[in-house]
């Protein structure tokens, strides 16, 4: 069982753009360039992916 919507369906536009909530995305390394953690789609906070 999932976590309880907080967020309105209607309203919830991370649900809208990327079809999960926030703490169902994965995520593996570290950025070597700005120290945040890399998502399963390869984004990070600089956008250079650890490259």
């Amino acid at each position: 069982m999932g976590k309880k919507r907080e967020i309105p369906l209607e309203i919830d536009d991370h649900f809208k753009l990327y079809g999960k909530e926030p703490w169902e995305v994965d995520y593996g390394e570290k950025c070597v360039i700005c120290n945040v953690r890399i998502d399963e789609y390869g984004f990070c906070s600089c956008g250079s992916g650890g490259e």
